[in-house]
């Protein structure tokens, strides 16, 4: 009885779901191939170039990430409990995120049998050593605070209680490993300062790299409202949205401020404009990321429309992806003549591991109450078209 009910569960899903599982069964059968033949036979990964795309997405997803500590200081610790509904969801999806940065990480590494080293061999003078520490115990806290979302209709849904009598503390300790892992990120190309082009260098990475992680994890969070709102048919309230997208014309207008005054300081504001195909990767990153979602969150009327808020989201995650691919790949200066591009078995990894995550995200949203303080779609349309009745 148990497996024909499993059968028909797998058979009452959606073809979306089977689409999603062939990719991310395609792109674990290359992983493991790469884990068996290593990183020279299956990348153009050298000793001039040790990080390629898996890092420049690695550096893009922990940003992305950064919903859930950013969401999970404005709710438990400035008590915004108005946000809290976009609390599960957003967690989750920190913690799909993070899941699948360790897991490129995992095939980034030449000895991938020796992952667990800094654990025991610790070396106190490394930027990643901090960064390993810290996204391990962030992701252990990720599990913590969405158990209460895997407990709640299980046999031991009385571990909730005492779940959730240590979630405040928990949520702080998370915010502080994550301010500092995000930050350390940007560490990691200040000692590359012969490398990264002068638009890109500055002592200020570890603060721009926090700052616009802050950005990005709120447009995940807005973006995945309205994406939830299609597929799911579960969404955020159209006010609380609005909300948190009042946040991010702010955050993005200290981070200009600041990218452009550092530049001003050190006497590298004209690179803006000498800088050949430097000059317009630097000014699109800032156009697309920072500028326009900067006047599209600042209109009152573009953040309660959901179509808006969402390509909105779409400007400042495009803006932190480029930011990102261009520090870590695009702007690197070639040693030697070499340069880099990416095999197909990297690219192949790369989109598995996506879809890995994505159908995880789907499957975890389907079967446990990730969305029970959100709204339905069909109820809040109902009471829009009661309100305008009554309006009339």
């Amino acid at each position: 009885m148990m497996i024909k009910k499993i059968i028909d569960e797998i058979k009452s899903l959606s073809v979306g779901y089977y689409i999603l599982a062939v990719i991310a069964a395609a792109g674990m059968s290359v992983a493991a191939y790469r884990l068996y033949a290593g990183l020279g036979a299956t990348t153009n990964l050298s000793k001039a170039f040790p990080w390629g795309i898996w890092i420049s997405f690695d550096l893009s997803t922990v940003a992305f990430s950064g919903g859930a500590f950013t969401l999970a200081a404005l709710v438990y610790v400035f008590h915004l409990h108005d946000l809290h509904p976009a609390v599960r969801p957003t967690v989750l999806a920190g913690l799909i995120g993070y899941s699948s940065v360790l897991l490129i990480l995992f095939m980034d590494l030449g000895r991938w049998d020796r992952f667990y080293h800094f654990l025991i061999y610790p070396n106190l003078n490394s930027a990643l050593f901090e960064v390993s520490w810290c996204i391990m115990l962030y992701s252990t806290i990720l599990v913590y605070e969405l158990s209460p979302a895997l407990l709640e209709n299980s046999r031991w849904s009385g571990l909730i209680k005492v779940v959730e009598k240590w979630t405040i503390p928990m949520v702080i300790a998370g915010v502080t490993l994550s301010t500092l892992h995000q930050s350390s990120l940007g560490t990691l190309f200040v000692v590359m300062s012969p490398r990264v082009h002068p638009l890109w260098y500055s002592m200020l990475l570890p603060v721009f790299f926090l700052i616009s992680s802050l950005a990005a994890g709120l447009a995940m969070v807005v973006g995945g409202a309205t994406l939830s709102y299609w597929i799911f048919k579960r969404t955020l309230p159209e006010n609380i949205v609005a909300e948190l997208g009042w946040f991010i014309p702010w955050i993005l207008g200290v981070y200009l401020v600041l990218k452009l005054g550092e530049l001003e300081i050190t006497d590298e504001l004209h690179l803006l404009f000498t800088s050949g195909v430097y000059s317009a990767l630097f000014i699109t990153e800032l156009i697309i990321g920072v500028v326009i979602p900067i006047v599209l969150f600042s209109i009152k009327r573009l953040r309660h429309s959901r179509v808006a808020s969402l390509v909105g989201a779409l400007f400042v995650l495009g803006g932190v992806v480029l930011n990102r691919f261009n520090t870590s790949w695009f702007t690197i200066k070639p040693v030697a003549g070499q340069t880099y591009a990416p095999s197909w078995m990297e690219v192949a990894i790369l989109i598995g591991v996506a879809a890995t995550a994505v159908l995880a995200y789907s499957l975890i949203a389907h079967y446990f109450p990730l969305f029970e303080e959100t709204v339905r779609v069909k109820r809040q349309s109902k009471v829009r078209r009661e309100l305008a009745h009554t309006g009339d």
